[in-house]
């Protein structure tokens, strides 16, 4: 009887694990609630989530609004009248296996000037949880990961590589050929090349649309405008060393084929 009952459990746990992996494995439907405040977007809900992990994230996104609903009130606080937070919610994968936010928030707290913050969070819909890149993505890309905050004072992993750096500025504002518009991205260019220090940290997240990995990196406000998102393409990390959960990600959901 023990026996049949260690089997069933095993049983059980199997058709758990194949079942969440299931679900992941296809696109998810979002709904948008009210906004936490006035210009304060809400982060879109999974609809009818199907397993525990789509569960985990929905309430992982309702703490987002907790925590930026308390940081724009202490912010007015801080800032009075003439205050103001504004955030925008950009959702460049829906799956199939990755969810992937990119959330830009503008911010005024009194002072010299308002500052623009890009904060980026990619979940695991197999696991409920925040990506591992180290996992998902070779050492030579990863470099040293560290925790930054969002404006929010919400933590994320960025990574500092050399390599990710260098296959950004391959991307970064290409030359357009016109001489006023190639002299007016100098300063930009400029600005994202000459780091101080071995290789700024940059955000990453994962964008179907655009089929592949989009990096950034926070500038100081003199230059804040020239704080782009470039996507590494899906060619170029199975070339570095992507694991294939990730390209085999990407693809379908970009519509093309799965891993090269």
């Amino acid at each position: 009887m023990n026996r049949l009952f260690q089997l069933f459990a095993a049983v059980t746990l199997l058709a758990a694990i194949v079942s969440s992996a299931s679900a992941a494995d296809r696109p998810v439907h979002l709904r948008v609630p009210p906004d936490v405040s006035k210009n304060l977007a809400s982060m879109p809900q999974i609809v009818n989530p199907t397993d525990e992990a789509e569960l985990r994230i929905n309430a992982a996104l309702r703490r987002l609004d907790a925590s930026v609903r308390k940081a724009a009130l202490e912010c007015k606080a801080e800032g009075g009248a003439n205050s103001s937070w504004e955030r925008n919610i950009n959702v460049p994968m829906r799956g199939p296996r990755f969810l992937s936010f990119e959330i830009t928030d503008n911010v005024f707290c009194g002072g010299a000037h308002p500052n623009v913050s890009t904060m980026a969070i990619v979940y695991d819909l197999a696991t409920g949880a925040p990506v591992v890149w180290t996992m998902l993505l070779p050492p030579s890309l990863t470099g040293k990961a560290v925790l930054a905050a969002g404006a929010d004072g919400t933590k994320m992993v960025t990574l500092a590589s050399r390599m990710l750096h260098a296959l950004y500025l391959e991307g970064y504002r290409p030359m357009a050929g016109d001489a006023k518009i190639d002299e007016a991205d100098k300063e930009c260019r400029d600005a994202v090349t000459n780091w101080s220090g071995d290789a700024p940290p940059m955000m990453a997240w994962l964008d179907a649309k655009a089929g592949g990995l989009a990096v950034q990196f926070d500038l100081p406000h003199a230059v804040q405008a020239c704080a782009d998102a470039v996507v590494i393409p899906v060619a170029t990390l199975w070339q570095e060393g992507a694991q294939a959960v990730l390209i085999d990600a990407i693809e379908p959901a970009h519509g093309k084929p799965t891993t090269p």
